[in-house]
C-alpha cells in the first residue's frame, strides 16, 4: 500500500539540505529527538519511542461515515472501490472500478452525484486505477485500458485527456499532480535477472517529455520456480522488503523494513536524510510458520519448493509507507503480539515522530488509506466481503 498526493515539489538539492539543516531549531531538546548534520550534509534524526504530539494532544480517529451496503443499487453499494480523494469542501470522491465511474459524497456520507461511464469515449472509463487533485481543483483519474489521464472538474464536466506514455501501473496508484500543473507518474520494468525496477516519471505541463528518475531499490526475497520458460515468484514471507513513497515536495521517501530506519532523498536519488525510530522486534508465531506452506500452496502445486530456512523467525519493523497532503509520513509498523486493529506511526515532514495513531479496522482487509488534512479514509473488505469506504476525523489534527 501507498498513497497519493499534491503539492508544489523543490528540486534544488543544495537548497532543501540547508533549509533542514537550519530548521532544525524548532525540535526541543525536551522532546528527546537527536537530530545532527553529518560530514556528507545529510542530516540525521533520531527519534525516541514516545512521540511529540503536535500541541500536546494525542491525534485520535473517530469514526465519522461508513459507505458500502450490502445490498441495493444506490450509489452506496460499491463494486469494486480502488481509490478514495477529498476536495477543498471535504467532498468524498470514491473511484469505482467495477462501476466504471466516479462517486461523490459529502462529509456526512449523503451521494452528491456521480460522473463518468464504462467506454472509451472521451470522459469514459475502461480500467481506472487511481486517481488525485490537481491545482485549481482539476481531477485526474488515470485509466490504464484507455491508456490515457482523463481530467474533470468538480461538478463532474470532462475536461480534456492526456495520453499515457506508460505500460505498467502499480496499486495503488502513486501518481500526483503538483501546484505547478506537472504529472508525476511511476512506470515498472522487469531488470535483467528477472527483478521489477521502477522509475519515476516527471512530465511537463503538456504531458509530453517526461523526465524519468530511478527510485529506490533493493531485491525481495522470493521463492522460484521455472517452467521452461516461464517463471513463477512468490515473495519469501515475512522477509524485509523496500518501501517508497512519493511526498509532495517531490521528494522520495524509502526504506527497507528490516529495520525502523527512513531514507529522504531527492528525485536524483541524493540522499538528503535520515529519519530512525526504536523497536523490539516482533517473533513470528509457531502457528504463523506452520501456515506458511499452505498460504503458498498454489505456488507449490506448480512444482515450487517451500524453503522454511528462508523464512525469517522475526518480523518486518513495517509493512507500509505512505505520504499524506501535508508531507507527513504514515509508517505502519508492525504490532506486538496482543495488539490488534491498525496502527500508524506519523512523522512529521522533517522526520520528527509525533505518536501512533490507531484505527479499528482488520490490517489484512484494509486495501487502501488516504489521509487528507484531519480526515483519514480507508477503503476496505466488511462483512460478507462487502467493499466499503470508512471514514475517519483526526481528532487533534487541525483541519488546516
Amino acid at each position: 500500500m501507498r498513497i497519493h498526493l499534491s503539492a508544489r515539489p523543490r528540486w534544488c538539492a543544495a537548497a532543501l539540505a540547508l533549509l533542514a539543516a537550519c530548521g532544525e531549531a524548532s525540535g526541543r531538546p525536551s522532546d528527546g529527538i537527536a537530530i545532527d548534520t553529518l560530514a556528507a550534509g545529510v542530516v540525521r534524526v533520531v527519534n525516541p519511542d514516545r512521540g511529540t504530539w503536535e500541541g500536546g494532544a494525542p491525534w485520535k480517529a473517530v469514526e465519522t461515515l461508513r459507505i458500502g451496503s450490502v445490498d441495493g443499487d444506490g450509489p452506496d453499494v460499491l463494486a469494486a472501490p480502488v481509490d478514495v480523494e477529498a476536495d477543498a469542501l471535504g467532498r468524498l470522491y470514491v473511484l469505482d472500478a467495477g462501476a466504471m465511474e466516479v462517486r461523490v459524497f459529502d462529509q456526512a456520507g449523503r451521494h452528491v452525484r456521480s460522473f463518468a461511464r464504462q467506454g472509451a469515449g472521451p470522459g469514459e472509463l475502461r480500467q481506472p486505477v487511481g486517481m488525485t487533485f490537481g491545482p485549481g481543483g482539476e481531477l485526474w483519474v488515470m485509466d490504464f485500458q484507455n491508456a490515457r489521464y482523463s481530467v474533470f472538474d468538480t461538478a463532474g464536466t470532462f475536461l480534456r485527456q492526456h495520453f499515457r506514455h506508460n505500460s505498467s501501473f502499480s496499486m495503488p496508484w502513486p501518481g500526483m499532480v503538483d501546484a505547478d500543473g506537472r504529472l508525476y507518474d511511476v512506470t515498472t520494468d522487469r531488470a535483467e535477472g528477472g527483478e521489477n525496477r521502477s522509475t519515476l516519471l516527471r512530465f511537463d505541463r503538456a504531458v509530453e517529455k517526461p523526465e524519468s528518475f530511478p527510485l529506490p531499490h533493493q531485491a525481495t526475497p522470493e521463492f522460484e520456480v521455472k517452467q521452461g520458460q516461464v517463471s513463477n515468484r512468490v515473495p519469501v514471507p515475512f522477509a524485509p522488503r523496500m518501501h517508497w513513497a512519493l511526498a509532495p515536495d517531490g521528494r522520495v521517501w524509502s526504506g527497507v523494513s528490516d529495520r525502523y530506519r527512513l531514507e529522504v532523498r531527492d528525485a536524483g536519488g541524493r540522499t538528503l536524510r535520515t529519519v530512525e525510530k526504536p523497536f523490539a522486534p516482533v517473533a513470528v508465531s509457531d502457528a504463523e510458520l506452520k501456515a506458511v506452506p499452505e498460504q503458498l500452496q498454489g505456488f507449490t502445486q506448480q512444482g515450487g519448493r517451500v524453503d522454511m530456512a528462508r523464512v525469517p523467525k522475526t518480523k518486518p519493523a513495517f509493512t507500509s509507507l505512505r505520504i499524506d497532503d501535508r508531507g507527513y509520513a504514515w509508517v505502519q509498523p508492525t504490532l506486538s503480539a496482543g495488539e490488534r486493529g491498525l496502527a500508524f506511526d506519523v512523522f512529521d515532514p522533517e522526520g520528527r515522530y509525533v505518536g501512533r495513531v490507531a484505527l479499528p479496522l482488520d490490517p489484512e482487509r484494509t486495501v487502501n488509506v488516504v489521509v487528507r488534512g484531519d480526515r483519514l479514509h480507508a477503503v476496505v473488505m466488511g462483512e460478507m466481503d462487502v467493499p466499503q469506504v470508512v471514514g475517519f476525523r483526526l481528532e487533534g489534527r487541525a483541519a488546516k
